[in-house]
C-alpha cells in the first residue's frame, strides 16, 4: 500500500473517532442530578409516594444523584421508619445529598440521616429525636364483647404500651447514632444519651453537635451532591416532571395536613411528630407551652465540651462558626 494511503487511512480513523465522541456529547443523555422536595406530614400515604420516587430514581440510569429537601414535622414512627429505609436504599444505589429547609424534626429528621450529607440552614429546626403517644390507658371489658385474654381487645397494659415507645424510641436513636457517628464531613459529637433528650436544635447548633454537615442549602447540595456521583458535565431536574409523579396528597398547606392526619389517628398511634404540635386529649395550650418550657430550660451538660469553633459561650450561645463549608 502507497504511503499516501495509509497516512489517508489514519486521517480517516481519527476524523472518525473524533465525530463519533462529538456526536454522542451532542445526543447522548447528559447525566442529572434530580431534585426532589418533601414538604409534607409523614404518614403511610407519603410514605408510599416516597418509595415510588425512590424506585423510579434508581432505575433510571441518567439520574446520577439525588437531592432531596426536607420541610417536616414528622408523623407516624412506622411511616418515617418506612421512609428511612427506602432512602437507605437509594442511598446504597447513588449518592443521596439532603437539604433541610426550615425543619426536619422528628421524623423529619429520620429521613434525613439516610443521606450521605446533610445540609441545614442556620435558622432551620433540627432534631427533636424521639417518640410520643396518647396517654396509656388500663385494659377494659367491654359489657358486649367476649374475648380470648385479658389483653385482646386493648393489646396489652398501660407497661407495655411504654415499653413499646421506648423500643421504638431506641431503635431511632440508635440509627442516629450509627449514621451520624460514621458521617465522613462532621460526626457525631454527643452520645446516646444527649441524642435521647429529644431537643429542638437550631441549624448552627446542629452543625456544631455533628447533627448535620454543612451549612447550605439546595445549591450548594446540589454542587455536592455532583462531587459525589463523579460527573461535572449535568444537568438539574426535578423528580416529579422528570419521572412523572407526583405526591398523592393535595398541597393544602402543612397546618391542614398535620389537623388531618392527627385527628384521624389511633388513639395508641406511636409518634415521631415535633413536640410543639399537641396530640387530640393531651395537654391544652397553655399547658403544652409551660411544659416545652420546662424541657427546654436546662442546657445539655454535654454542649460544655464542645471544639472551640462552633462551640457555646460561658452564656450557652453558640459562637460564630467560621468554615462551615470547606
Amino acid at each position: 500500500m502507497p504511503k499516501w494511503e495509509s497516512i489517508a487511512s489514519a486521517i480517516l480513523i481519527v476524523l472518525c473517532l473524533v465525530t463519533g465522541l462529538l456526536l454522542s456529547n451532542l445526543w447522548a443523555p447528559q447525566p442529572a442530578v434530580g431534585v426532589l422536595r418533601f414538604e409534607n406530614t409523614i404518614d403511610p400515604i407519603s410514605a408510599t409516594d416516597m418509595q415510588h420516587f425512590v424506585d423510579g430514581a434508581i432505575a433510571d440510569p441518567r439520574i446520577a444523584a439525588v437531592v432531596l429537601e426536607i420541610f417536616s414535622p414528622g408523623g407516624y414512627a412506622t411511616s418515617s421508619e418506612s421512609i428511612y429505609y427506602s432512602l437507605l436504599q437509594l442511598r446504597a444505589a447513588k449518592p443521596l445529598v439532603i437539604v433541610i429547609d426550615s425543619m426536619a424534626a422528628s421524623g423529619g429528621y429520620y429521613m434525613a440521616i439516610a443521606g450521605n450529607r446533610i445540609f441545614a440552614q442556620a435558622s432551620s429546626y433540627v432534631g427533636n429525636i424521639g417518640t410520643r403517644g396518647g396517654r396509656p390507658v388500663d385494659p377494659l371489658i367491654s359489657p358486649d364483647e367476649l374475648s380470648s385474654g385479658p389483653f385482646k381487645l386493648m393489646g396489652g397494659s398501660r407497661f407495655d404500651q411504654i415499653h413499646q415507645l421506648d423500643l421504638v424510641k431506641d431503635a431511632f436513636v440508635g440509627s442516629v447514632v450509627h449514621q451520624r457517628s460514621q458521617a465522613e464531613v462532621n460526626p457525631l459529637k454527643i452520645d446516646a444519651a444527649t441524642v435521647a433528650e429529644a431537643r429542638i436544635y437550631l441549624g448552627s447548633e446542629a452543625l456544631a453537635l455533628g447533627l448535620v454537615d454543612y451549612q447550605g442549602g439546595r445549591s450548594d447540595a446540589i454542587v455536592e451532591a455532583a462531587k459525589l456521583a463523579g460527573v461535572t458535565n449535568y444537568t438539574v431536574v426535578e423528580l416529579p416532571a422528570y419521572l412523572n409523579l407526583q405526591f398523592t396528597q393535595p398541597n393544602t398547606g402543612l397546618e391542614q395536613s398535620l389537623q388531618t392526619m392527627v385527628r384521624q389517628a389511633p388513639p395508641d398511634t406511636v409518634w415521631m411528630l415535633d413536640s410543639r404540635i399537641a396530640l387530640p386529649d393531651t395537654f391544652d395550650d397553655s399547658e403544652l407551652d409551660r411544659q416545652l418550657l420546662r424541657l427546654r430550660a436546662k442546657r445539655p451538660t454535654s454542649l460544655n465540651n464542645l471544639p472551640s469553633t462552633g462551640a457555646f459561650n460561658s452564656f450557652g450561645a453558640l459562637l460564630p462558626i467560621t468554615g462551615a463549608r470547606p
